[in-house]
Protein backbone atom coordinates (compact mmCIF):
# COMPACT_ATOMS: atom_id res chain seq x y z
CA UNK A 1 0.00 0.00 0.00
CA UNK A 2 2.86 2.38 0.68
CA UNK A 3 4.21 1.74 -2.20
CA UNK A 4 1.65 2.15 -4.44
CA UNK A 5 0.74 5.52 -2.22
CA UNK A 6 4.26 6.72 -2.82
CA UNK A 7 3.95 6.17 -6.95
CA UNK A 8 1.08 7.63 -6.99
CA UNK A 9 2.61 10.88 -5.26
CA UNK A 10 5.16 10.76 -7.76
CA UNK A 11 3.33 10.33 -11.21
CA UNK A 12 0.50 12.91 -9.25
CA UNK A 13 3.91 15.49 -9.00
CA UNK A 14 5.55 14.64 -12.36
CA UNK A 15 2.05 15.08 -14.16
CA UNK A 16 1.58 18.35 -12.27
CA UNK A 17 5.26 19.67 -13.36
CA UNK A 18 4.27 18.65 -16.74
CA UNK A 19 1.11 20.15 -17.16
CA UNK A 20 2.70 23.61 -15.41
CA UNK A 21 6.05 23.49 -17.59
CA UNK A 22 4.02 23.47 -20.64
CA UNK A 23 1.47 26.30 -19.60
CA UNK A 24 4.46 27.92 -18.56
CA UNK A 25 6.22 27.49 -22.01
CA UNK A 26 3.37 28.56 -23.58
CA UNK A 27 2.48 31.90 -22.33
CA UNK A 28 3.46 34.91 -23.52
CA UNK A 29 5.74 35.19 -21.08
CA UNK A 30 7.82 32.92 -22.54
CA UNK A 31 7.63 33.47 -26.32
CA UNK A 32 10.24 35.86 -26.73
CA UNK A 33 12.58 34.08 -24.27
CA UNK A 34 14.93 32.02 -26.35
CA UNK A 35 15.96 32.89 -29.84
CA UNK A 36 14.01 31.01 -32.71
CA UNK A 37 16.02 28.19 -33.83
CA UNK A 38 18.85 28.09 -36.46
CA UNK A 39 17.99 28.91 -40.09
CA UNK A 40 14.77 30.40 -38.68
CA UNK A 41 13.60 33.90 -38.00
CA UNK A 42 10.65 35.86 -37.18
CA UNK A 43 8.72 38.93 -36.76
CA UNK A 44 6.79 39.70 -33.33
CA UNK A 45 3.99 42.24 -33.08
CA UNK A 46 4.76 44.00 -29.84
CA UNK A 47 1.63 46.77 -29.98
CA UNK A 48 -1.33 47.00 -31.72
CA UNK A 49 -4.92 47.85 -30.97
CA UNK A 50 -6.12 44.58 -32.77
CA UNK A 51 -4.78 41.49 -30.49
CA UNK A 52 -6.38 37.85 -29.95
CA UNK A 53 -4.12 37.74 -26.43
CA UNK A 54 -6.05 38.09 -23.85
CA UNK A 55 -2.86 39.19 -21.63
CA UNK A 56 -1.11 41.62 -24.04
CA UNK A 57 -2.45 45.44 -23.54
CA UNK A 58 -3.79 47.02 -26.67
CA UNK A 59 -3.46 50.54 -27.85
CA UNK A 60 -3.30 52.37 -30.71
CA UNK A 61 0.45 52.08 -32.08
CA UNK A 62 2.80 50.03 -33.37
CA UNK A 63 5.90 48.00 -32.39
CA UNK A 64 7.69 44.68 -33.59
CA UNK A 65 10.44 42.71 -32.60
CA UNK A 66 12.52 41.38 -35.50
CA UNK A 67 14.74 38.17 -34.97
CA UNK A 68 16.90 38.25 -38.56
CA UNK A 69 20.12 36.01 -39.13
CA UNK A 70 21.28 36.12 -35.59
CA UNK A 71 19.91 40.14 -34.98
CA UNK A 72 17.84 41.22 -32.56
CA UNK A 73 16.17 44.94 -34.29
CA UNK A 74 12.97 46.56 -32.56
CA UNK A 75 11.09 48.68 -35.16
CA UNK A 76 8.88 51.39 -33.85
CA UNK A 77 8.11 50.91 -30.08
CA UNK A 78 4.21 51.90 -29.52
CA UNK A 79 2.32 55.31 -28.35
CA UNK A 80 3.12 55.02 -24.36
CA UNK A 81 5.88 53.84 -22.56
CA UNK A 82 4.15 52.31 -20.29
CA UNK A 83 2.24 50.09 -22.29
CA UNK A 84 4.77 49.22 -24.10
CA UNK A 85 7.60 48.34 -20.95
CA UNK A 86 4.33 45.73 -19.80
CA UNK A 87 3.57 44.42 -23.02
CA UNK A 88 8.00 43.43 -23.04
CA UNK A 89 7.80 42.43 -20.06
CA UNK A 90 4.64 39.98 -20.57
CA UNK A 91 6.76 38.88 -23.98
CA UNK A 92 9.59 37.65 -21.45
CA UNK A 93 12.02 39.86 -24.21
CA UNK A 94 14.60 42.07 -22.41
CA UNK A 95 15.76 45.11 -24.44
CA UNK A 96 19.06 45.00 -23.65
CA UNK A 97 19.53 42.17 -26.05
CA UNK A 98 18.14 44.56 -28.86
CA UNK A 99 21.00 45.25 -31.31
CA UNK A 100 19.77 48.64 -32.91
CA UNK A 101 16.20 49.58 -33.69
CA UNK A 102 14.41 51.81 -36.18
CA UNK A 103 12.18 54.58 -36.20
CA UNK A 104 9.55 54.22 -38.64
CA UNK A 105 8.76 58.22 -38.77
CA UNK A 106 7.91 60.91 -35.54
CA UNK A 107 4.29 60.17 -34.55
CA UNK A 108 4.06 59.56 -30.72
CA UNK A 109 2.45 55.90 -31.72
CA UNK A 110 5.63 54.71 -32.89
CA UNK A 111 7.86 56.22 -31.10
CA UNK A 112 7.03 56.83 -27.05
CA UNK A 113 8.35 53.65 -26.22
CA UNK A 114 11.94 54.28 -27.31
CA UNK A 115 12.39 55.76 -23.85
CA UNK A 116 11.84 53.20 -22.17
CA UNK A 117 14.23 51.46 -24.67
CA UNK A 118 17.16 54.21 -23.76
CA UNK A 119 16.42 53.97 -20.25
CA UNK A 120 17.51 50.21 -20.18
CA UNK A 121 20.16 49.89 -23.15
CA UNK A 122 21.33 53.45 -23.61
CA UNK A 123 24.29 52.52 -25.85
CA UNK A 124 21.39 51.05 -28.39
CA UNK A 125 22.18 52.01 -31.71
CA UNK A 126 19.05 54.16 -32.87
CA UNK A 127 18.19 54.59 -36.37
CA UNK A 128 15.61 57.26 -36.67
CA UNK A 129 14.14 59.40 -39.64
CA UNK A 130 16.07 63.08 -40.93
CA UNK A 131 13.28 64.99 -38.95
CA UNK A 132 14.79 68.10 -37.75
CA UNK A 133 11.39 69.82 -35.70
CA UNK A 134 10.36 66.47 -33.94
CA UNK A 135 13.32 64.37 -33.94
CA UNK A 136 16.46 66.38 -33.97
CA UNK A 137 17.67 65.82 -36.91
CA UNK A 138 20.93 68.24 -37.90
CA UNK A 139 20.04 70.17 -40.45
CA UNK A 140 21.24 73.37 -42.35
CA UNK A 141 19.21 76.30 -41.76
CA UNK A 142 19.79 79.35 -43.75
CA UNK A 143 18.55 82.93 -42.10
CA UNK A 144 20.66 85.28 -44.82
CA UNK A 145 17.70 87.46 -45.56
CA UNK A 146 17.16 89.41 -48.76
CA UNK A 147 20.15 91.68 -48.68
CA UNK A 148 23.28 90.09 -48.09
CA UNK A 149 25.69 93.09 -47.16
CA UNK A 150 23.15 94.12 -44.43
CA UNK A 151 24.92 92.77 -41.52
CA UNK A 152 27.99 94.77 -42.97
CA UNK A 153 26.19 98.05 -41.52
CA UNK A 154 25.78 96.36 -38.35
CA UNK A 155 28.31 96.25 -35.14
CA UNK A 156 29.93 92.58 -34.25
CA UNK A 157 27.56 92.65 -31.45
CA UNK A 158 24.70 92.69 -33.37
CA UNK A 159 25.99 90.07 -36.40
CA UNK A 160 24.68 86.77 -35.86
CA UNK A 161 27.56 84.59 -34.32
CA UNK A 162 29.72 88.06 -34.34
CA UNK A 163 30.43 87.22 -38.21
CA UNK A 164 27.19 88.15 -40.18
CA UNK A 165 26.91 84.21 -40.73
CA UNK A 166 23.94 84.22 -43.23
CA UNK A 167 23.50 80.03 -42.58
CA UNK A 168 24.20 77.53 -39.39
CA UNK A 169 24.21 73.58 -39.10
CA UNK A 170 22.00 73.28 -36.73
CA UNK A 171 22.90 70.01 -34.22
CA UNK A 172 19.83 70.32 -31.96
CA UNK A 173 19.80 67.69 -28.54
CA UNK A 174 17.34 65.36 -30.05
CA UNK A 175 14.23 63.52 -29.21
CA UNK A 176 16.11 60.89 -27.29
CA UNK A 177 19.05 63.17 -26.37
CA UNK A 178 20.15 60.66 -23.64
CA UNK A 179 20.75 57.41 -26.06
CA UNK A 180 24.46 57.07 -26.96
CA UNK A 181 24.26 56.26 -30.30
CA UNK A 182 21.84 57.89 -32.70
CA UNK A 183 22.22 58.02 -36.18
CA UNK A 184 19.64 59.76 -38.85
CA UNK A 185 18.64 59.05 -42.28
CA UNK A 186 18.34 60.48 -45.28
CA UNK A 187 18.64 57.74 -48.09
CA UNK A 188 18.79 53.74 -47.94
CA UNK A 189 21.39 51.97 -45.75
CA UNK A 190 22.55 48.42 -45.13
CA UNK A 191 23.10 47.96 -42.11
CA UNK A 192 23.82 44.33 -41.76
CA UNK A 193 24.34 41.44 -44.46
CA UNK A 194 20.51 41.17 -45.63
CA UNK A 195 19.10 43.87 -44.11
CA UNK A 196 18.31 47.28 -45.36
CA UNK A 197 16.55 50.17 -44.11
CA UNK A 198 14.85 51.81 -46.93
CA UNK A 199 14.09 55.62 -46.76
CA UNK A 200 11.17 57.02 -48.31
CA UNK A 201 9.24 60.79 -48.14
CA UNK A 202 5.65 60.95 -47.25
CA UNK A 203 4.10 63.46 -50.19
CA UNK A 204 0.75 63.31 -48.12
CA UNK A 205 1.79 64.41 -44.54
CA UNK A 206 5.23 66.77 -43.47
CA UNK A 207 5.78 70.85 -43.21
CA UNK A 208 4.48 73.61 -45.05
CA UNK A 209 6.77 76.75 -45.67
CA UNK A 210 4.54 80.34 -47.08
CA UNK A 211 7.56 82.54 -46.03
CA UNK A 212 9.29 84.86 -48.89
CA UNK A 213 9.80 83.76 -51.74
CA UNK A 214 7.57 81.20 -50.99
CA UNK A 215 3.65 82.65 -50.71
CA UNK A 216 0.95 81.34 -48.46
CA UNK A 217 -1.05 80.17 -51.46
CA UNK A 218 1.74 78.05 -53.06
CA UNK A 219 3.41 76.84 -50.45
CA UNK A 220 6.75 74.74 -50.42
CA UNK A 221 5.82 71.40 -49.17
CA UNK A 222 8.77 68.67 -47.22
CA UNK A 223 7.53 65.35 -47.04
CA UNK A 224 7.54 63.13 -43.71
CA UNK A 225 10.74 61.57 -43.47
CA UNK A 226 9.56 57.57 -43.11
CA UNK A 227 12.00 54.56 -42.94
CA UNK A 228 11.16 50.86 -43.79
CA UNK A 229 12.91 47.55 -42.93
CA UNK A 230 13.42 45.08 -45.45
CA UNK A 231 14.90 41.83 -44.90
CA UNK A 232 16.74 39.40 -47.64
CA UNK A 233 15.22 36.16 -48.20
CA UNK A 234 15.25 33.26 -50.81
CA UNK A 235 12.16 34.01 -51.47
CA UNK A 236 12.35 37.61 -51.89
CA UNK A 237 12.39 40.27 -49.15
CA UNK A 238 10.25 40.90 -46.18
CA UNK A 239 9.34 44.30 -45.76
CA UNK A 240 8.20 45.67 -42.92
CA UNK A 241 6.15 49.21 -42.68
CA UNK A 242 4.91 51.27 -39.96
CA UNK A 243 2.47 53.30 -41.19
CA UNK A 244 2.59 53.66 -44.87
CA UNK A 245 2.11 57.82 -45.45
CA UNK A 246 4.75 57.25 -48.15
CA UNK A 247 1.56 54.90 -49.41
CA UNK A 248 2.67 51.16 -49.35
CA UNK A 249 2.96 50.62 -53.25
CA UNK A 250 5.49 53.47 -53.29
CA UNK A 251 7.53 52.07 -50.30
CA UNK A 252 7.41 48.53 -51.84
CA UNK A 253 8.67 49.80 -55.47
CA UNK A 254 11.33 51.85 -53.49
CA UNK A 255 12.64 48.55 -51.55
CA UNK A 256 12.51 46.44 -55.00
CA UNK A 257 14.61 49.26 -56.71
CA UNK A 258 17.24 49.38 -53.78
CA UNK A 259 17.32 45.44 -53.45
CA UNK A 260 16.63 44.46 -56.98
CA UNK A 261 14.55 41.87 -55.51
CA UNK A 262 11.11 41.02 -55.50
CA UNK A 263 9.23 41.15 -52.46
CA UNK A 264 8.15 37.90 -50.60
CA UNK A 265 5.74 39.40 -47.90
CA UNK A 266 4.79 43.10 -46.38
CA UNK A 267 3.74 43.43 -42.56
CA UNK A 268 2.69 46.44 -40.72
CA UNK A 269 0.64 49.67 -41.13
CA UNK A 270 -0.86 50.32 -44.41
CA UNK A 271 -2.63 53.67 -43.52
CA UNK A 272 -6.07 52.80 -45.55
CA UNK A 273 -8.38 53.98 -43.01
CA UNK A 274 -9.71 57.14 -44.49
CA UNK A 275 -9.84 55.40 -47.95
CA UNK A 276 -13.04 53.56 -49.66
CA UNK A 277 -13.30 50.02 -51.09
CA UNK A 278 -12.90 51.43 -54.61
CA UNK A 279 -9.56 52.82 -53.66
CA UNK A 280 -8.34 49.71 -51.33
CA UNK A 281 -9.23 47.22 -54.14
CA UNK A 282 -6.99 48.75 -56.97
CA UNK A 283 -4.10 49.14 -54.17
CA UNK A 284 -4.54 45.64 -53.29
CA UNK A 285 -4.87 44.30 -57.31
CA UNK A 286 -1.61 46.93 -57.75
CA UNK A 287 0.31 45.09 -54.74
CA UNK A 288 -0.36 41.25 -55.63
CA UNK A 289 -0.36 41.30 -59.28
CA UNK A 290 1.72 44.36 -60.53
CA UNK A 291 4.03 44.43 -57.91
CA UNK A 292 3.96 40.17 -57.15
CA UNK A 293 3.84 40.21 -53.04
CA UNK A 294 2.78 36.73 -52.45
CA UNK A 295 2.34 37.37 -48.48
CA UNK A 296 0.65 40.17 -46.67
CA UNK A 297 -0.08 40.72 -43.04
CA UNK A 298 -1.39 44.29 -42.41
CA UNK A 299 -1.29 46.08 -39.14
CA UNK A 300 -2.32 48.91 -36.88
CA UNK A 301 -3.33 51.94 -39.27
CA UNK A 302 -4.72 49.52 -42.57
CA UNK A 303 -8.49 50.20 -41.21
CA UNK A 304 -11.19 47.28 -40.76
CA UNK A 305 -12.45 47.93 -44.60
CA UNK A 306 -8.89 47.39 -45.41
CA UNK A 307 -8.12 44.42 -43.40
CA UNK A 308 -11.15 42.68 -44.81
CA UNK A 309 -10.60 43.73 -48.70
CA UNK A 310 -6.94 42.30 -48.74
CA UNK A 311 -8.31 38.78 -46.69
CA UNK A 312 -10.48 38.84 -49.34
CA UNK A 313 -8.20 39.26 -51.98
CA UNK A 314 -5.44 37.52 -50.65
CA UNK A 315 -7.19 34.49 -48.93
CA UNK A 316 -4.86 31.83 -47.48
CA UNK A 317 -1.79 34.45 -47.80
CA UNK A 318 -3.48 37.05 -45.74
CA UNK A 319 -1.78 36.32 -42.11
CA UNK A 320 -3.60 37.98 -39.34
CA UNK A 321 -0.77 40.29 -37.85
CA UNK A 322 -2.31 41.66 -34.59
CA UNK A 323 -0.90 42.24 -30.99
CA UNK A 324 1.40 39.05 -30.00
CA UNK A 325 1.32 37.27 -33.54
CA UNK A 326 4.78 35.50 -34.85
CA UNK A 327 5.56 35.88 -38.83
CA UNK A 328 8.32 33.06 -39.10
CA UNK A 329 10.13 32.64 -42.49
CA UNK A 330 13.63 31.31 -43.19
CA UNK A 331 16.74 33.26 -44.80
Amino acid sequence: MKKRLLSMSLLFILGTFLVFGVTSFLQPSRVLAAAPPAGQNRITSLYDAISSSQTLEKDWGYSALVEYNGKRILFDAGNNADIFKRNVKKLGLDLRTIDFAVLSHPHADHLSGFDYLVEVNPNVKLYLPADLHNLGAPSLFKFGGPDPNAAAALPPEERYFDTGATEVQLKPSGRYYKAKNVEYLRDNLTVAPGITIISTRSPYLGGFNGYPPKTPTEPALVGLPELSLALDTSQGEVLISGCSHTGIEAIIEATQKATGKSTYAALGGFHLFPYDATYITALANKVKNDLGVRIVSPAHCTGHLGFKIFKDFYKDNYLYGGLGSQFKFSA
